[in-house]
């Protein structure tokens, strides 16, 4: 993936915390900021499936689901059977 150049500015503590932690973590400034960063915009992406994944109903729908799989109580259908001729 193609880098570009980006300057910020920090208080001089937490500049300092921060090179001490990447040091400590053998990881450049760039590498830990970069790190932080795909976290925050992973959690951000993977918000909507937290909500769903949250709902009782929904995780009572799938633990239902799975034991019907598991004990082969559930009926498999075809694509077409499913869906019809599309």
């Amino acid at each position: 993936m193609r880098k570009v150049r980006v300057n910020i500015t920090l208080d001089d503590d937490l500049a300092r915390f921060l090179k001490g932690f990447s040091l400590s973590q053998r990881l450049s400034m760039s590498e830990l900021i970069n790190q932080w960063a795909l976290s925050l915009k992973r959690s951000q992406e993977n918000q909507d499936m937290k909500t769903i994944l949250s709902s009782p109903e929904f995780y009572q729908s799938v633990l239902e689901i799975l034991e019907r799989c598991r004990s082969g109580k559930i009926k498999w259908h075809s694509r077409e059977e499913a869906l019809g001729n599309e």
